[in-house]
């Protein structure tokens, strides 16, 4: 029997499915010339062709049964996430934007459960996807813990769903047998200077220490941002004040910066096609590259780590050297030494310590070991 027109249909989806029988309808919607197109929208989907047309009717009457409703309007682990994500940010206690790097990564570890209905997921498959990742570190499994206990949260507190399958999830990591982060030893800080431009990108980890920038800090920077003459950058993230900071430029490393900007990329660190890099991206290839042939063992956070360990033992001043490194600082009157001015450095962008002072203090970090 013809259904008459405007009433949807039902349709038989191909292949071997577990519900094959899909209930479409139609709307209206408007291009972005103006014109209007009529587009399809699956609505549910079903065992058989009678419970579909079921359905279809109770759509049709506005009399749509609750269980059949909480599955085709129930969004998929995906849409969640982004639903979750967009209320998070909301929030006055948003998280950093570093924060939100690690809750993408976590996110993408999900990625067979992206495509499923959040309804349908089942807590087994969670815990699968959880425990192998069990080799990684407590942060990388806490942020898969956060972003699960959102999602439900979030899904409960408006009516997508009844129980919260995280409440019984067990959540293993593995601890390191050392030191998450080691400075770089004297003899191999010398082994960087003496195979700079020998090894290629050995420059990039020698303006990682010398600034003490985040690994990310770096590789988001701007070559206009670099200003030679006056021997700074601005850039950094994570803190209020980390944030579009200026960072004192160690003589020894102006050359290499100058060199990486006769490049005329947009960023100052970029691939070799001149693209921006991500942090993941760059530590699998350029990081991993440049320690397999200096047959060192180290991470990127090791730089910023190496920068604190030679600003200590240099006797750098402990207000600048926070600054410089993006650490909140206060003064008497208790507000932040970076006040975020946008004029003359040296008078607007620090009450306290000028520009000067932060290269007197950057320039004390030995270049000979």
């Amino acid at each position: 029997m013809k259904l008459p027109n405007g009433y949807g249909s039902v349709v038989k989806l191909p292949g071997a499915r577990r519900k094959p029988y899909a209930v479409v309808t139609s709307y209206m919607a408007e291009l972005p010339d103006g014109t209007a197109k009529r587009k399809r929208k699956y609505i549910g989907y079903f065992e058989n062709k009678s419970l579909a047309l079921t359905f279809l009717a109770e759509y049709n009457q506005g009399a749509v049964v609750k269980e059949h409703e909480a599955y085709a309007y129930s969004p998929t682990f995906a849409e969640m996430f982004e639903k979750w994500k967009a209320y998070r940010q909301s929030l006055k206690s948003n998280p950093s934007d570093s924060t939100w790097r690690n809750y993408n990564i976590a996110f993408n570890i999900f990625a067979p459960l992206h495509h499923k209905k959040l309804i349908n997921i089942r807590a087994n498959e969670l815990q699968e996807i959880i425990t192998s990742k069990s080799s990684k570190s407590a942060a990388t499994i806490g942020s898969m813990r956060v972003i699960l206990k959102g999602m439900y949260g979030y899904a409960i507190n408006n009516g997508y769903l009844d129980r919260d399958l995280t409440e019984h999830l067990v959540y293993e990591w593995t601890d390191p047998e050392s030191p998450i982060h080691t400075s770089f030893s004297e003899s191999e800080l010398k082994l960087l200077w003496e195979s700079l431009y020998i090894v290629n990108n050995v420059d990039i980890l020698l303006i990682y220490i010398y600034t003490g920038l985040r690994p990310v800090e770096l590789l988001d920077i701007r070559s206009e941002d670099v200003h030679l003459d006056e021997k700074y950058m601005t850039g950094g993230v994570k803190t209020e004040a980390g944030k579009n900071r200026i960072i004192p430029l160690h003589d020894s490393i102006i050359p290499l910066i100058e060199q990486r900007l006769k490049l005329n990329n947009e960023y100052l660190i970029c691939n070799k096609f001149g693209k921006h890099y991500k942090r993941n991206v760059y530590v699998n290839s350029n990081w991993v590259t440049v320690m397999n042939n200096l047959k060192l063992n180290h991470a990127p956070h090791d730089c910023r780590y190496t920068f604190g360990y030679l600003a200590d033992k240099a006797g750098m001043n402990e207000i600048c050297k926070k600054i410089i490194m993006g650490h909140s600082v206060q003064n008497k009157k208790g507000t932040m030494f970076k006040i975020g001015g946008k004029g003359d450095v040296t008078s607007n962008v620090y009450t306290e310590k000028t520009l000067q002072d932060l290269l007197v203090e950057v320039n004390k970090l030995p270049v000979v070991f």
